[in-house]
């Protein structure tokens, strides 16, 4: 099979020189030079100039307010510099494997996460392994593909548990109880997360803690009961320390937030995000989701500030697609019924050439609402009135990141 087919299977999917067909060509042309140095068979120069030159070329042609160039960009400078596939390398691949995944790329970024499992022997990094094999596992599971998530958690508990490495064991556990998350077998979930939080605090574990946590909140939430949820991912947030991971809890914490009508606590939230986070997706992101708390809420002024922010901002396709779409239900919601269907059609316009697909069926439906409609759609959840004890304590403590996150600023 060629390497990377699922490359080309994509690039030839797209409409060429899109912005997301120039992001998945240079993540190409970046795996094809890291197979060159790797390869020993391969005819090749490494080093050969003109080779180097064109992958470089192919990384600045991706917009400058995506992630992916970002990443790609230091990727190739880490090979060229060490003229081998080091652990330094292969570290800077997993971020482009998780950049990857954030944007939903999910086959992508099965085939980098597989590269680096590849590339990494265990017997000299059991680590990187076990948690290029885990990356592999997560991001076949989002992507629907059970058979090759099952068999990436195998190899990772296999390779853990030869070489004796605990947390990678309740690692891959805490992976394998997603998977049965993702399919609804809650019980089994739990089953297996609560046994992980055990061992985890026997061991002194408080990685693994967070993320086990982090997996029965979302699980709470699944059930419905976000109160739980809430507390659950509050004490993952307190034992997070991985700043990816910890995007990802206060994400979960913003949308259990809004979910239930707390909206002024998930605008915190999301303010948080938006002033902390290391991810330019991420910041993107939650000012998105500010713009469409502000369209709830009836605060037409924070609206149009949020949504001028976002249209002078450089955005990585997968985001410009979303605040198309989140701009065009946005502007429904204020009674704007002319520009949200301007907003709609762009964002259909753009996702179809950019094959951002959920997107762009997800906009046609918001257009085809508006137009049989006679009035404004404005979806409502009224707050809570009676707040658990637990779930105040949340809001305060995010209440007082948001503070001490804007102070900073």
């Amino acid at each position: 099979m060629i390497r990377h087919q699922v490359y080309f299977d994509t690039l030839g999917s797209m409409q060429e020189d899109s912005a997301s067909w120039r992001a998945v060509f240079a993540g190409l042309s970046v795996l094809r030079l890291v197979d060159a140095y790797t390869d020993t068979a391969s005819s090749a120069d490494p080093a050969n100039w003109a080779q180097l030159h064109s992958v470089r070329t192919a990384i600045e042609a991706v917009s400058e307010g995506d992630t992916i160039r970002g990443v790609l960009t230091t990727v190739l400078d880490e090979v060229t510099k060490r003229r081998s596939i080091d652990e330094t390398v292969s570290r800077s691949l997993m971020a482009y494997g998780r950049a990857l995944d954030h944007a939903a790329s999910w086959g992508l970024a099965i085939d980098v996460f597989s590269t680096v499992a590849k590339l990494t022997r265990p017997e000299k990094n059991a680590k990187l392994s076990v948690e290029a094999h885990v990356a592999v596992g997560g991001s076949a599971r989002r992507n629907g593909d059970w058979d090759t998530s099952a068999r990436a958690y195998s190899q990772a508990a296999y390779i853990a548990d030869t070489l004796g490495d605990r947390q990678g064991v309740l690692t891959v556990q805490v992976g394998i109880a997603n998977t049965y998350l993702a399919k609804g077998n809650l019980p089994q979930a739990q089953t297996i997360l609560d046994d992980v939080l055990v061992q985890a605090r026997d061991h002194g574990l408080p990685q693994v803690q967070a993320v086990a946590l982090h997996s029965r909140a979302s699980l709470a939430g699944q059930k419905g009961d976000c109160a739980e949820g809430l507390k659950l991912a509050h004490e993952a947030l307190n034992l997070t320390v991985n700043p990816t991971e910890r995007d990802g809890v206060l994400d979960d914490i913003a949308a259990m937030f809004t979910l239930i009508g707390l909206r002024d606590a998930a605008r915190d939230t999301h303010l948080v995000l938006a002033a902390t986070s290391q991810s330019a997706t991420v910041r993107g992101q939650a000012t998105i989701n500010l713009m469409e708390l502000a369209s709830l809420d009836d605060m037409p002024e924070a609206f149009d500030a949020y949504a001028r922010q976002l249209a002078n901002s450089q955005l990585a396709p997968w985001l410009r697609a979303h605040y198309l779409l989140f701009l065009g239900e946005g502007m429904n919601r204020l009674g704007r019924r002319d520009a949200s269907e301007d907003a709609l059609n762009e964002a259909i316009s753009f996702a179809e050439a950019n094959q951002i697909h959920q997107v762009s069926f997800k906009a046609q439906a918001a257009l085809s609402a508006i137009r049989t409609s006679a009035r404004p759609t404005k979806p409502f959840v009224a707050s809570p009135t009676w707040v658990p004890e637990e779930v105040t304590t949340v809001m305060h403590a995010m209440s007082e990141l948001r503070r001490t996150a804007v102070a900073a600023t």
